[in-house]
């Protein structure tokens, strides 16, 4: 019973201590410019890499709402084949058909993206 109160002791303090950095004001003051000169040269970088990042996410969005097409294609195969629907509804199935396997790798290369590796 000791020893396991112990291990649990021993890993909520692991887990659970929070450590301060501690650094010098004069450490602090010599390094401020240094990142500031080093923000003002990543910055273009980094506005790419979220413009990438935010088309891919759009593409994400496209194919989950492409799901959507699924059901709604086989309403307007079963209801609305008086109606004429015919050609829609066989179109929505399809596309919602492919839709999860294009969401899937459109997913997988979304870390990809935000290096300018892009599907979309």
């Amino acid at each position: 019973m000791k020893r396991l109160l112990f291990i649990l002791l021993t890993v909520f303090f692991c887990l659970f201590h929070v450590s301060k950095a501690c650094a010098e004001p004069v450490t602090m003051v010599v390094l401020a410019p240094l990142a500031l000169e080093a923000a003002k040269q990543a910055s273009p970088y980094v506005i790419t890499a979220l413009q990438n990042g935010g088309q891919q996410l759009l593409e994400v969005g496209r194919d989950v709402g492409n799901i959507l097409r699924l059901p709604l294609g086989v309403i307007q195969v079963t209801l609305g084949l008086p109606f004429g629907m015919l050609g829609d509804g066989l179109d929505n199935i399809v596309t919602g058909f492919f839709a999860p396997f294009q969401l899937i790798g459109d997913v997988l290369i979304l870390p990809l993206s935000f290096f300018g590796v892009g599907g979309g």
